[in-house]
């Protein structure tokens, strides 16, 4: 069995592949150059550095390194689909979209192309840096949150499917990343002290100066909660839901309310309790290890990555996806973002939040 290690040139895939080679697994790093860090408006030279310390790290523990080149791919079903969603009025998290049909889609077929190739076609796991921890349960895979909860990163892997999950293994579950550092310390891993990656891979701090390097976002009226105009926006794209900075001078502090792509309006109010709701649907649903969500009693979920969970009242299924009853109100539920199910410590699933109530 080979081992095909996900190597972002981190600390976590690096240590990830010491721990499979400390094994004695057959173990080979994979590296995927998926945007164009040469050019603007990208992340500049990010991938190029990663590439270099994932190469790095792989000579260090005598093991093969390939890179895979995906810009194209990555281009035409992230990007492309990152930029229509800002101009549709949603606040999208690409990663969620990105585990299932890059690192866990196109990445594994090119790696197994590879492995087909120069090794004969042995069968081969993937394994990743994730936070995370898999397990069997009724025949089928379950992801649950791992031993550090302050590095969960199982939000981000609702999308993935049984079958992607069955060719993954996460040799970190079982880690704190305070016991990883101190692994690659000791065991002389050249990227030991590197920072965590953080936000977006692809784009610097200044979201807007990506966005409008491809789209075109035209100023339009500001529109108070009661209908009445006070003002003009910028550009929708320079706006999310729950936002207090950039709007029009007022009596009282104003939030985002509504972002309204069609009419090109940004609906906002200077009352809180109207930033407040229990009730959201959501589609594009996937279900780790269940066809349906039959009841809600024992679910929580979270409406975006760092958001506290909520109890769940109630669950309902209409042609429009699946309708979201929560227990309790909650501020800046936000079109675009995912909702992320789970009972107790497992991952159930998820969706993408299409409305608010």
């Amino acid at each position: 069995m080979i081992y095909a290690v996900a190597m972002s040139g981190g600390v976590d895939s690096s240590v990830a592949a010491y721990l499979l080679k400390e094994q004695g697994h057959q173990v080979i790093g994979f590296t995927m150059y998926h945007f164009d860090d040469t050019a603007e408006p990208f992340k500049r030279h990010s991938i190029s550095r990663a590439i270099d310390d994932a190469r790095t790290v792989c000579q260090k523990l005598e093991i093969e390194h390939f890179t895979i080149d995906l810009k194209a791919e990555f281009n035409h079903l992230i990007i492309k689909d990152f930029l229509t969603q800002y101009q549709n009025g949603y606040t999208p998290n690409p990663c969620t979209l990105c585990n299932p049909t890059i690192k866990w889609g196109l990445f594994p077929e090119k790696i197994s192309q590879i492995i087909q190739e120069k090794y004969h076609g042995q069968p081969f796991l993937m394994a990743t840096g994730h936070y995370a921890r898999k397990i069997t349960i009724d025949g089928k895979s379950a992801l649950i949150r791992p031993l550090d909860k302050k590095k969960d990163q199982t939000y981000m892997l609702w999308r993935l499917s049984q079958h992607q999950l069955a060719q993954t293994i996460f040799p970190l579950m079982d880690f704190t990343k305070e016991q990883i550092r101190i692994l690659a310390q000791k065991a002389g891993v050249p990227v030991a002290e590197k920072k965590d990656s953080q936000d977006i891979c692809f784009i610097d701090d200044d979201y807007t100066k990506f966005l409008l390097h491809f789209i075109s976002s035209d100023t339009g009226d500001m529109i108070y909660h009661d209908g009445s105009k006070i003002g003009v926006h910028k550009g929708l794209i320079y706006y999310t839901i729950g936002q207090r900075k950039g709007l029009v001078p007022w009596s009282k502090p104003l939030y985002v309310l509504k972002i309204d792509a069609v009419k090109n309006q940004l609906v906002v109010t200077d009352d809180l309790s109207r930033l407040e709701s229990k009730y959201f649907r959501i589609n594009q649903v996937n279900l780790i290890r269940e066809n349906i969500l039959h009841h809600s009693d024992d679910l929580t979920v979270k409406i975006r990555y760092n958001s506290p969970e909520e109890e769940i009242a109630g669950l309902t299924y209409d042609n429009e996806g699946l309708y979201v009853e929560l227990k309790r109100s909650v501020k800046s539920i936000t079109p675009g973002q995912s909702a992320v199910f789970y009972r107790k410590d497992e991952l159930v699933g998820g969706g993408i939040i299409q409305s608010i109530d």
